[in-house]
């Protein structure tokens, strides 16, 4: 078994390319596994959501989609949602709760799509019970270890690791022997980059 640690938010548009890459890999290779650790971008986005284009120019944003909309559209990923950010804090942590309950890959696959296809609003509640329906949680208890705080200490860890590997960009794939792989490229050079 070959182990990576990967470090994304649902918010990075790359991240859901990068969280394809990995649920191919692990389709193709039982042998590999991923332990996705959450990763705040910005923690301070407001409940409603904020602009992108309040802090990055529209021509480099439009520039920055074009090859997103490339690597992505190897896996059939859809982006309508391309300015709109939110708060992801609440999703990290229902994420937690689906990775207990055996469904970490329907969960996420659901919550990248609720943004970028769908522009919903995953700072709220409604919007994450939503995605924790759809893949088959028990969304009461779910909202209910959340709220009783089960998951700072994994979010205060994950944030702690990210530090010591000194993250400062995601998706980061991180091999057991230490070796690194950021840079997105199509299916079959990222994976020769990772496993090779």
């Amino acid at each position: 078994m070959t182990n990576f640690k990967v470090f994304s938010d649902f918010a990075c548009p790359f991240c859901y390319i990068g969280f394809s890459i990995a649920r191919k890999l692990t389709e193709e290779n039982p042998d590999i596994q991923f332990d996705f650790y959450p990763y705040e971008l910005d923690i301070d986005v407001p409940e409603g959501g904020s602009s992108l284009e309040s802090s990055i120019p529209k021509e480099q944003i439009e520039m920055s989609y074009r090859r997103i909309e490339c690597l992505g559209s190897e896996y059939g990923l859809v982006y309508k949602n391309k300015i709109k950010k939110f708060n992801t804090g609440l999703l990290h942590r229902a994420a937690l709760y689906a990775k207990e309950a055996g469904k970490f890959y329907e969960f996420a696959s659901e919550a990248f799509n609720a943004i970028f296809a769908d522009g919903k609003n995953v700072a709220l509640k409604e919007v994450v019970n939503d995605i924790g329906l759809k893949v088959g949680l028990n969304i009461q208890e779910m909202m209910m270890v959340i709220e009783d705080g089960n998951f700072e200490e994994a979010m205060e860890e994950a944030r702690e690791l990210g530090v010591a590997y000194g993250i400062e960009s995601v998706p980061t794939f991180i091999r057991e022997d230490g070796k690194r792989v950021t840079l997105l490229k199509d299916y079959e050079k990222f994976k020769r980059d990772l496993i090779d």
